[in-house]
């Protein structure tokens, strides 16, 4: 009985020191950075922003073009500009019209599996890791996007790859619908130096950033000492140039073709 009391008296000791959590700041935080972003990139999406309280260190898009960030995000971040790294990512997805595209895939994966038999299940397979796959092409697209948002609103977009490095793993994506964290870092890290050099050479200061530059510096090294590899990164950069272009476009519209194929399927069902 006495342990009983014991640990209920340092759970509510624990409690009266926590820290409290003000959803009117943090709300008035998140909508500043968010609007600043989209102001200055001119984008015509009804985007809102949200907070919730949560002590999970993460953020999401969803279908109806809102941005959510949890207050175990909110309090991870060590600054505005990596927490404009966050939004501005999120915003991506909204842009390029991915969370629409997941919404049609989810529909089409859970009606394949309400019919599976053993006889699908290599092809079921097949499904998860062509879906898998686009949903990493996701996230690289919407951090060049973030990337593009941030340098347009005045933030370094350095401080995007200092907050991955910190949360995300090097584990082996096959399977994984978020690329592995040195994917997403060099993605990244590429995309600035063809892009936006002078921003490398500013750098950005955080233990986390110069951590990254340990994983990032040697892969850079290695490919500057290959012709093969140099001209690979060129083309590659060139091809991302041109999506670029296609991204600004998307910037000014309202709905992209996700958009109309979910808002069938969802008539469809109902």
């Amino acid at each position: 009985m006495k342990k009983i009391f014991f640990a209920l008296f340092l759970m509510l000791f624990s409690l009266s020191f926590a820290t409290d959590w003000n959803s009117e700041a943090a709300l008035k935080r998140v909508n500043a950075i968010g609007s600043k972003i989209l102001k200055a990139n001119n984008i015509n999406f009804d985007i809102e922003f949200k907070v919730s309280d949560e002590p999970d260190i993460n953020a999401y898009a969803n279908i109806d073009k809102e941005v959510y960030v949890y207050r175990g995000l909110l309090e991870y971040v060590d600054n505005d500009e990596e927490l404009a790294g966050v939004i501005s990512h999120e915003m991506g997805h909204i842009i390029n019209g991915h969370c629409a595209k997941q919404g049609v895939l989810g529909v089409g994966i859970a009606t394949i599996a309400s019919q599976i038999t053993s006889n699908q299940l290599v092809s079921a397979v097949g499904q998860q890791l062509a879906t898998s796959k686009l949903s990493r092409n996701d996230e690289f697209e919407a951090d060049l996007s973030g990337v593009d948002m941030m340098i347009k609103a005045g933030y370094n977009p350095l401080a995007m790859i200092s907050l991955l490095n910190k949360i995300t793993g090097n584990y082996i994506d096959i399977l994984q619908t978020h690329p592995s964290g040195e994917k997403r870092l060099m993605n990244i890290y590429n995309y600035v130096e063809y892009n936006y050099s002078d921003k490398l050479k500013k750098g950005f200061n955080s233990d986390s950033y110069k951590k990254a530059l340990l994983v990032i510096n040697p892969n850079v090294e290695k490919r500057k000492a290959s012709k093969k590899l140099t001209k690979k990164y060129e083309k590659e950069q060139k091809k991302l140039l041109k999506k670029k272009e296609k991204r600004a476009k998307k910037m000014q519209g309202k709905n992209s073709i996700w958009d109309g194929y979910y808002t069938t399927l969802q008539l469809m069902a109902s």
